[in-house]
């Protein structure tokens, strides 16, 4: 019986030999395996399989990779110790100084009304309240503001 010969389905494209086709089976094979591995981390130290390749590298690698990490956290800490220090005494001086000068525009504005000018020594006067009030509720809000967006980012 004769066999009967196949066409092929693309009659531009010369048909292959099996070796040929078997080899470029291969070679995408080996182009599908092929890939990029890639590793990333965030904070103060890599993970410890990454920082036990430092000792490998570098003498003490990892020792010294925590002790600048420690040192870096200490650093931090007294900075923030410094800064919370500071605008708490910023804070206080503001108050003080709104509540003199405060004080002295009442004072003022009551001498201002006993001299004989009574509307003059009321406006006075009372911008000297005003002022009072205002830089009590704007550090008091102030205040609020910053609690909140504490306790909103450490959640």
């Amino acid at each position: 019986m004769a066999q009967k010969k196949r066409k092929h389905p693309h009659p531009q494209i010369p048909p292959a030999d099996e070796n040929s086709l078997r080899q470029q089976g291969k070679n995408e094979l080996a182009q599908e395996v092929v890939g990029v591995v890639a590793s990333s981390f965030s904070g103060p130290l890599p993970p410890p399989e990454t920082l036990a390749h430092y000792n490998d590298i570098i003498p003490n690698g990892a020792e010294r990779i925590m002790v600048m990490a420690e040192n870096q956290s200490q650093h931090r800490r007294e900075l923030e110790k410094k800064v919370i220090k500071t605008d708490s005494r910023n804070s206080l001086l503001g108050i003080i100084s709104a509540l003199i000068i405060g004080l002295a525009a009442i004072i003022i504005g009551g001498a201002v009304i006993y001299t004989g000018h009574p509307i003059s020594g009321t406006v006075l006067g009372s911008t000297g309240l005003t002022g009072l009030v205002s830089a009590f509720i704007y550090g008091t809000n102030q205040r609020r503001q910053e609690r909140e967006t504490k306790y909103t980012a450490n959640k």
